[in-house]
């Protein structure tokens, strides 16, 4: 009994790396949209802390805490 399967298709070396950068950077905004509000949170009881040892790492620190919770709250406005 034979079942009528598509062939399996057959990508060239940029067709697979288009498509591996596709599932990376659907998988990276999934995390941010998820964990990007907890990540400001954390973000702001980490920063004061290490202020006054690493001034430039805290700027750092609240730099991506802040920038990953606008990025999250920017997709769910902007929807699907």
């Amino acid at each position: 009994m034979a079942v009528n399967r598509r062939p399996q298709r057959r990508r060239g070396f940029m067709g697979e790396a288009v498509h591996l950068g596709r599932k990376a950077l659907g998988s990276a905004d999934h995390f941010l949209r998820t964990y990007g509000p907890g990540m400001k949170q954390l973000a702001m009881g980490i920063a004061p802390a290490i202020a006054r040892s690493n001034p430039a790492l805290a700027a750092g620190i609240a730099t991506v805490g802040q920038a990953a919770d606008g990025y999250s709250q920017l997709r769910t406005q902007l929807g699907d």
